[in-house]
């Protein structure tokens, strides 16, 4: 144990007599984790209020005396099925401020910014969507008003087809409902199903907001970019990085993968997927089929309209890359 972590329950007992004395806050809420740093403030004030000299205006602020004495209540803390907790030393915080974490990747899918966009390689969370399903019930009830009796028949359906992850949505929509209102939760379910079934129009018309990766973009406008259009993290490419160039090396030019080692391996696991046309007539929308682990596998084989390349690695990680 550092000697930091070791004299933490002292900077957090302190931290609670400050506020004890001053504005009479007699109730420290936390997770099961601080039971002992909750615990050292309740000693402290007692300590403290026993010993100085001045605990009048203390005894006022609390109303009567047999109220002054602090008291702490711990919660259980939110984890994920392999025991894993949430939160900002965890790495996956999700914060409610839209310029944080926006809505869409509160939502679910996590779209990487191109690696040169931002140095840091700005990467959002995917998190209510990709809930596992030993985890969606349990998060239904904490985290929305949803009916005990809907959360069962939700749950029902969901157990009958997994795939089409009907709890994740429903408690991606309410929780989003709840932080940033109705109409948003309806625009982001819709930003999201049009980026998990997209058509050539709509990929189309999205592109007068790419940007290409040479550009330098400060910090804000790294945190902008992930939001409303922007979504849909597209990006410019030449044309002689995309034609005759494998897969691969595409994928780690988009930020999909750190490198074209690590593109390759992805390829060759079968974990990469290309954007096509539709062989139905009625269907406007694209499908994905699997980048087979060849040297045949080429940008250019998969250009749409031979100006467009939309990339997937996984179920969750859209690239569209328009190519100049």
């Amino acid at each position: 144990m550092s000697f930091a972590e070791f004299s933490y329950p002292l900077l957090q007992a302190w931290d609670w007599w400050h506020m004890y004395s001053n504005l009479g806050v007699q109730m420290q809420v936390g997770g099961s984790d601080q039971y002992g740093n909750i615990i050292a403030g309740m000693d402290a004030i007692r300590y403290m209020s026993e010993n100085h000299p001045d605990m009048n205006h203390v005894q006022e602020l609390a109303g009567s005396k047999d109220m002054v004495w602090p008291f702490g209540v711990t919660v259980p803390l939110l984890t994920t099925g392999s025991g894993a907790k949430f939160g900002k030393s965890a790495g996956n915080a999700v914060w409610l401020d839209p310029n944080l974490t926006t809505p869409f990747d509160v939502y679910g899918v996590s779209y990487f910014l191109a690696q040169a966009v931002a140095k840091a390689l700005l990467t959002r969370l995917q998190f209510l969507l990709k809930s596992a399903d030993a985890d969606v019930e349990r998060y239904l009830k904490l985290f929305t008003f949803v009916s005990m009796a809907d959360i069962a028949t939700v749950m029902k359906e969901h157990t009958a087809d997994p795939g089409k992850r009907q709890a994740q949505h429903l408690l991606a929509r309410e929780v989003i409902a709840l932080v940033h209102g109705d109409q948003v939760a309806a625009d982001t379910a819709k930003q999201h199903h049009s980026m998990r079934r997209p058509s050539l129009h709509s990929l189309s018309s999205g592109t007068s907001q790419v940007r290409s990766p040479q550009q330098n973009v400060d910090s804000s406008t790294a945190a902008s970019f992930t939001g409303e259009t922007e979504n849909n993290a597209s990006l410019r490419l030449p044309r002689e990085a995309v034609h005759g160039q494998r897969i691969a090396h595409i994928i780690a030019q988009a930020g999909l993968v750190g490198s074209r080692g690590e593109g390759q391996r992805a390829v060759a696991s079968g974990g990469v997927y290309a954007g096509t046309q539709s062989a139905s007539a009625a269907s406007t929308e694209l499908e994905f089929v699997q980048v087979r682990n060849d040297a045949s596998q080429t940008g250019d084989k998969y250009l749409l309209d031979d100006k467009m390349l939309v990339l997937r690695l996984g179920k969750w990680k859209v690239r569209i890359i328009e190519v100049e």
